[in-house]
């Protein structure tokens, strides 16, 4: 993954209608391990299933299973706040939205509560989301993110059990 959601990182190809990647500097690999629980995440997210995201991210790293109530709360509301986009009828208007500072008003509640550190792939993997949210509200997007998340959810390819534990 291209972790540096820059707009110089990025050409657009008017003939082909195409986005190159630029810059390679900034790529990371990831374990099929996190990847397989971080969309089992998403799409919990996506399914308004608050027991699903605490499971997976308990499975993930993001949380021990000791946390307090608080915490959890938190961290289930930012992920659901997250899935909106994934979990929308109509075409997610980014220009419209307010994703990212209605995670950070829980980011408090998180920082006094929080028992460990997320995963490390989450700080390069949540820059990208980041950068991806705010370039398409400042292109004023409206992408239908259920329907491309569906088309990943099944075609994605699950690790086998051995990878899982």
């Amino acid at each position: 993954m291209q972790t540096d959601p820059n707009w110089s990182n990025f050409f657009y190809d008017p003939k082909t209608d195409k986005v190159i990647l630029l810059d390679f500097g900034a790529t990371r690999e990831f374990h099929k391990k996190f990847v397989d629980d971080y969309i089992r995440i998403i799409k919990s997210a996506r399914d308004q299933d608050r027991d699903g995201i605490l499971k997976w991210s308990q499975a993930t790293g993001f949380l021990t299973g000791y946390e307090t109530k608080i915490m959890e709360k938190a961290h289930i509301e930012s992920v659901m706040i997250l899935g909106r986009a994934f979990a929308s009828k109509e075409p997610f208007d980014f220009g419209k939205q307010s994703t990212a500072s209605q995670i950070q008003d829980q980011i408090p509640v998180m920082a006094k509560h929080r028992l460990t550190p997320p995963p490390e792939e989450t700080y390069s993997l949540h820059r990208k989301m980041a950068g991806s949210f705010l370039l398409c509200a400042k292109l004023e997007c409206q992408v239908d993110c259920a329907t491309l998340f569906d088309q990943i959810w099944d075609n994605y390819q699950f690790g086998t059990i051995e990878t899982e534990l």
